[in-house]
């Protein structure tokens, strides 16, 4: 069933990263008017909400070690994953000088058990970042930005500029380990002076801030509140149409959990109009809930974009084989070389793809053959993996339509075969108790005669029908973060139709 194959987990990276945000710009000490940016430890707990149920905590330490500042960050999550129970932590440590110049960092994820570790420090003018999942590492360089900060910087540079005063504004540069290091993203910090909030039975006085995110992938916001000594009591989001809560409290009350997980399957689900008609042309109406049509979608092979109004726009999927189409030149590198993810120097990946290749000559039969092998090696389809590198899959055999796309990319390129990952909505005539629906899905695509061509492992088509809408595709050498973003966003602002010809 489709339900098995369906990827979620790339939308809990999303609310580790935002987590991890705040927590990096959330001024936690104790600091008097008079005393400005002078340090003083930190020590702070909170709960974690999603909608009115508490799914972890979050633990805020700073200590000072001599002309070094020591800063520790945990965050713990525990939901469910189509009744399967998921704990989500991330460890976060940066090591600065008193001054708030990066020293080090290093930030520890683990999803359903698999490790993601990335690590860097400053040389000189360069940034040096460590990657590691499972088996597989790699490091790189980017230019240091020495205005960029992370969390005794940032914090310090709060206190400096201030953030009672209502009306004032500033930006800041963030580094944050998941957004990617390559570069400081910039926030937009908004005082709005004194407010009155909930925290836990009781109203309280607060300044509200509000912080805004401007990445690559779009603008992230969050709403603050803090006491006169800047400790944060509160901070609120909404992410993908689901209202997250951060609430100071003590450890002893934050480490509870409650009994009951959250389950977080149907979030992704949008409901059509009537069923997908089987071939090899159909058109999706696309409108947003709120606000006017502000996505870009995926345009290429095989889908064409078209702007009906300021919030409707009409995509047109065609995989028709005999449609004469253009030849589509590309540079082949980025979809042929190795990454964190794609781990095409592994050992068992070579000896899986020489398998899976069996007799096939062209490219084209080789990647049928691929596809095939791929949904048959995977024995055990289940929600309970991360977001797994292909090495991984190759040993566990297990995972949803993330690791059956991430081991099929893999495979290609060990073969030569440029490949890439493609994640939109696909349709089901039945998922989880709802009919004619488009939900979540990753699959690939392979670059075979001069075109991109769609191939579905998890589902086990080497032919697929116009029956999927993309949002995005990507090479995977850089962090998977930017392209899921801006797609869960919009589905849960998003109504969809099947233009059913006349």
């Amino acid at each position: 069933m489709i339900k098995d194959i369906v990827d979620y987990m790339k939308k809990f990276n999303i609310y580790l990263t935002f987590f991890q945000l705040c927590l990096l710009l959330l001024p936690g000490a104790h600091l008097e008017a008079d005393t400005k940016s002078d340090f003083t430890p930190v020590d702070r707990w909170y709960e974690v909400y999603l909608g009115g149920s508490k799914v972890g905590y979050v633990s805020d330490m700073m200590q000072k070690d001599g002309d070094v500042i020591k800063s520790r960050n945990e965050f713990v999550m525990q939901i469910k994953r189509a009744g399967q129970s998921i704990e989500i932590t991330v460890e976060q440590e940066t090591r600065e000088e008193l001054s708030g110049e990066l020293i080090d960092f290093s930030s520890e994820t683990k999803m359903a058990g698999i490790p993601m570790l990335k690590k860097g420090r400053v040389e000189g003018k360069e940034l040096v970042v460590y990657e590691k999942q499972f088996i597989t590492g790699k490091e790189t360089r980017h230019p240091f930005d020495p205005e960029g900060a992370m969390s005794w910087g940032l914090r310090k540079k709060v206190l400096e500029k201030g953030f009672q005063e209502a009306g004032k504004t500033y930006e800041l540069k963030v580094y944050s380990p998941d957004l990617g290091m390559k570069a400081p993203v910039k926030a937009n910090i908004n005082c709005l002076g004194k407010k009155m909030i909930q925290v836990g039975p009781e109203k309280i006085l607060g300044y509200e801030v509000d912080m805004e995110l401007q990445s690559t992938f779009g603008s992230l916001k969050t709403k603050s509140w803090f006491d006169k000594d800047c400790v944060a009591l509160r901070t609120d989001m909404n992410m993908g149409g689901m209202n997250i809560s951060m609430i100071q409290v003590p450890k002893k009350k934050a480490k509870k959990m409650d009994a009951e997980v959250q389950e977080l399957l149907l979030s992704s689900v949008v409901s059509l109009n009537a069923a997908v008609p089987k071939g090899d042309k159909n058109i999706f109406i696309m409108e947003t809930v709120k606000g006017d049509w502000s996505a870009t979608l995926f345009e290429g092979t095989g889908q064409k974009v078209e702007k009906i109004d300021d919030k409707t726009v009409r995509v047109i999927v065609d995989q028709s084989p005999t449609k004469k189409k253009a030849v589509e030149e590309i540079d082949r590198k980025s979809f042929l070389l190795a990454s964190v993810y794609l781990d095409t120097d592994d050992l068992l990946i070579q000896k899986l793809a020489k398998k899976g290749k069996g007799k096939a000559k062209t490219p084209k039969e080789i990647a049928k053959k691929l596809t095939k092998f791929v949904f048959r090696y995977m024995t055990n389809k289940n929600y309970g993996v991360g977001f797994a590198t292909a090495s991984e899959v190759a040993r566990n055999k297990e995972g949803d339509c993330t690791e059956h796309s991430m081991l099929l990319a893999a495979l290609g390129r060990a073969l030569g075969i440029p490949t890439r990952v493609a994640t939109g909505l696909v349709y089901a005539d039945e998922f989880e108790g709802e009919k004619d629906v488009l939900v979540y899905h990753m699959w690939n695509q392979f670059y075979l005669d001069d075109e991109w061509v769609n191939l579905d492992a998890a589902l086990g088509l080497v032919k697929c029908p116009a029956d999927r809408i993309t949002f995005t595709v990507d090479s995977m050498q850089e962090d998977t973060m930017d392209s899921v973003i801006p797609v869960m966003e919009l589905i849960n602002n998003l109504k969809v139709r099947v233009q059913i010809p006349e």
